[in-house]
């Protein structure tokens, strides 16, 4: 059963409780992005905007009211004009509450106090802002629209305006970035009092600028064994100044969790919006082709837009589950897998979890399978090593799956 058909017969409380609309313009492109998004051409925000409210009707009988959460990512939804930014958050009204975690994400330099009075206004209650780098060099060096103190300047303007659920978003393995910076920019994302941190690790996409420079020679990327530094220098960073650390890349403060994401980790039922957007329910992912033009012309003309299809068969639903939930530092709970999918985590994938067990990388308890400390940053080993088991070569990729593990660690196999 297809995505379309598993929802066409549902009544308007329906199978999600979270949405995700992604908008795909910035005001430019960062060098190290892979994921879809374009400069907007003259008329293309507007004609968007219009759009979603079509492609959310088309999904509505699939979406809960109210919601659990929204989340509006990118692509930079805060370089939209101010009146379009209201209106495209508009569209979601008839599906949120109080209760509806609403979040935006943001490029510190397109947050103006107007931005701050279009999200109050539309009901958004989180900010997600990509600071990613309080280094000016590092900022630059990729490509970044923002400088350090523009990021400061943002986070002040949300906090001043009433947004107080601010999320920063860091990445170390910069170009040119030493720990010693890279500790720099921890500590002063830190003294912003966030309520959520998330660190990500430098990727060198295929085919962005910062690869070709890589493969150029005009780059040269961080040793991994300071990307192992960086990382746990977040870790001891971040708790030290009372986040939790609740999944690989992200911490929180109590009650701050990204319920949106949440969502994917746990893998339950979410709907996707826009180009590039995927939806997920009932084991059957929808993914809508990265292309604005193709999605327009279906969405308007009031037909499907272009995606790809597919239906997880049951061990590879199973896989897929235990592959994100791992991601949380919870781990796998255990009795919550036994009730959803009738079989113990462990009698279900016995081979893989009793090996990595034994390197110690995984911990068993029994309620929880998780992680061990020493292994979340050769995490990607171990679930493509879950995942290998149930026959299927990949896993989802979506927004906050950022690769952090090295597959050449010598004592994960």
């Amino acid at each position: 059963m297809n995505l379309e058909s598993s929802c066409k017969n549902k009544p308007t409380a329906g199978s999600a409780a979270a949405l995700y609309i992604h908008v795909p313009f910035c005001r430019a492109k960062c060098g190290y992005c892979d994921f879809y998004s374009l400069v907007p051409e003259a008329g293309q925000a507007q004609a968007f905007v219009a759009a979603v409210a079509h492609e959310l009707t088309a999904r509505s009988r699939c979406l809960q009211r109210p919601l659990a959460s929204v989340f509006v990512g990118g692509g930079t939804p805060t370089s939209l004009p101010a009146p379009l930014l209201a209106k495209m958050l508009g569209h979601v009204s008839d599906f949120i509450d109080d209760r509806t975690e609403f979040s935006v994400e943001a490029n510190p330099g397109t947050i103006s106090a107007r931005t701050v009075e279009v999200l109050l206004a539309a009901g958004v209650n989180r900010v997600n802002i990509g600071v990613q780098s309080l280094d000016d060099g590092e900022l630059a060096a990729v490509g970044r629209i923002h400088t350090a103190d523009q990021a400061r300047a943002a986070v002040d303007l949300c906090r001043r305006g009433g947004l107080e659920n601010i999320g920063l978003d860091l990445i170390y393995g910069l170009p040119g970035q030493t720990l010693a910076s890279w500790r720099r920019s921890l500590a002063g994302a830190l003294a912003m009092s966030p309520a959520h941190l998330s660190c990500y690790g430098l990727s060198y996409e295929a085919a962005t600028p910062l690869a070709a420079d890589l493969a150029a020679g005009r780059t040269v990327a961080m040793p991994e064994e300071d990307q192992r530094t960086c990382y746990y220098a977040a870790i001891d960073a971040a708790t030290a100044a009372g986040l939790e650390h609740y999944e690989i890349s992200n911490f929180a403060r109590p009650a701050r969790r990204c319920r949106h994401n949440l969502t994917c980790w746990h893998n339950r039922p979410y709907i996707g919006v826009g180009p590039a957007a995927a939806s997920y329910i009932d084991a059957a992912r929808r993914t809508n082709t990265a292309d604005l033009s193709a999605w327009l012309k279906a969405v308007t003309a009031n037909r499907p837009a272009p995606a790809t299809e597919e239906t997880l068969p049951p061990r590879q639903h199973m896989a897929e589950t235990v592959m994100l939930s791992l991601r949380l530092t919870e781990g796998v709970d255990r009795r919550a897998f036994a009730e959803r999918f009738g079989v113990d985590v462990v009698e279900a994938f016995g081979e893989p979890i009793n090996r990595y067990q034994r390197q110690g990388a995984l911990e068993l308890s029994p309620t929880h399978v998780r992680l061990s400390l020493w292994a979340l940053i050769v995490a990607d080993t171990v679930l493509a090593g879950i995942i290998a088991s149930a026959g299927t070569p990949d896993g989802p990729a979506g927004k906050d799956s950022v690769s952090i593990g090295f597959a050449d660690n010598a004592t994960i196999e």
